[in-house]
């Protein structure tokens, strides 16, 4: 190593150096003068620059806190209202959501533009999209397809007494069996939450959905298909998916993968259905998830599982169970063992269920995600 005016800091000779306490090779005291001198030079030019350092860090960390404290108060002041509450337009919330979602799509079909003639399956890829923004009490969900978000929330008492007897059965067997080993008391397992889909569902099984397809298709009677628009997507909205949206993004595709495109409107859509909701004192947890969970599982049987697991298990992890147990029941519905459902390969295993994204959300502070 050389200091900036040349002169070495490397040793002079055999004699001239030990090793200190980290086994790194220094002068001795005493040594070459001028290696002596340079090493100090250096280490004064080190312990300068380390000092400008630290100074800079703490400026910039004071000039940010400034700003910091400046911006939430522009932010109170904004917001507060003349009798000195805090007031937030929820709507104005919910269409920034989908604005920036909106603003996203546009970006995502710019980029695929360019590239569609090289990457023709650029417009086939499409999603389905949740979105839950949380800030203090207050939840806000935007969702574009067949996800759900689900609420757990405290039921009144008189709420399960013509139910006990038949949510104790939506309990599959395995997790019965399970509960025979473990010294519990039966009678306190008995389901105490309810569910509360704060979304909606856009697919083929929504009447809404499928009336509004045809009436923005009047010339086309093969809109609907099989169940599926244009015989292709369950979901009657998505992100992406350009080749149901304009007839540039189906011709772009293989003959084999384009459909008959009647007209100009587009078949499906990424219009978000937005919700707020105010979390109260009987709001437990939130599942989000995708469409794979509750093609086994109803909204209600999910809320019973996530409660009976962290009742029994607290220090667990409730969506890798709920995963579990949709595998089970798959591999139940096929006849398999579940670790035979396990070695099918992924690709081929979409015979038997669905890809499965979960994340539960204790309204405790947790956060719990899986997927399959």
């Amino acid at each position: 190593m050389n200091d900036e005016d040349g002169s070495s800091c490397a040793a002079s000779g055999a004699g001239d150096s030990n090793f200190d306490d980290h086994g790194l090779k220094r002068k001795k005291r005493g040594g070459n003068g001028n290696g002596n001198g340079s090493g100090r030079s250096s280490k004064n030019k080190y312990r300068g620059a380390a000092k400008k350092w630290e100074e800079n860090q703490m400026r910039w960390k004071c000039e940010w806190d400034r700003e910091r404290v400046e911006l939430d108060r522009r932010l109170k002041e904004q917001l507060t209202g003349s009798d000195g509450s805090m007031m937030v337009n929820h709507s104005d919330v919910l269409e920034a959501l989908s604005r920036a979602l909106r603003k996203t799509e546009e970006a995502f079909l710019d980029v695929a533009d360019k590239m569609v003639m090289e990457n023709p399956e650029l417009a086939l890829m499409g999603s389905c999209v949740l979105v839950m923004l949380m800030k203090g009490e207050d939840v806000y969900v935007m969702n574009v397809g067949d996800s759900r978000a689900v609420l757990a929330q405290k039921a009144e008492p008189d709420y399960w007494l013509g139910k006990i007897r038949q949510d104790l059965e939506r309990i599959n067997e395995e997790t019965m069996n399970d509960l025979e080993s473990w010294d519990v008391d039966r009678s306190t397992l008995v389901p105490t939450l309810t569910s509360i889909q704060l979304t909606k569902d856009h697919s083929t099984n929504v009447d809404e959905e499928i009336q509004r397809i045809r009436k923005e298709h009047p010339d086309d009677p093969f809109a609907l298909v099989n169940e599926r628009v244009k015989g292709s997507l369950k979901v009657t909205r998505a992100f992406g998916a350009g080749f149901l949206k304009q007839p540039k993004w189906n011709n772009a595709l293989l003959e084999m993968f384009r459909i008959d495109y009647v007209g100009s409107c587009p078949y499906i859509s990424c219009l978000p259905y937005l919700k707020h909701h105010r979390l109260g004192p009987k709001d437990k947890f939130l599942i989000l998830c995708s469409d794979g969970l509750y093609q086994y599982l109803s909204n209600e049987e999910a809320v019973a599982e996530v409660e009976l697991f962290i009742t029994l298990q607290p220090e667990g992890d409730p969506a890798q169970h709920l995963v579990e147990e949709v595998l089970f029941r798959a591999a139940k519905k096929a006849g398999l063992d579940f670790h035979q459902l396990l070695e099918i390969p992924q690709g081929d295993r979409r015979r038997y269920h669905d890809d499965v994204s979960i994340i539960v959300i204790s309204l405790e502070g947790r956060i719990w995600r899986s997927w399959v």
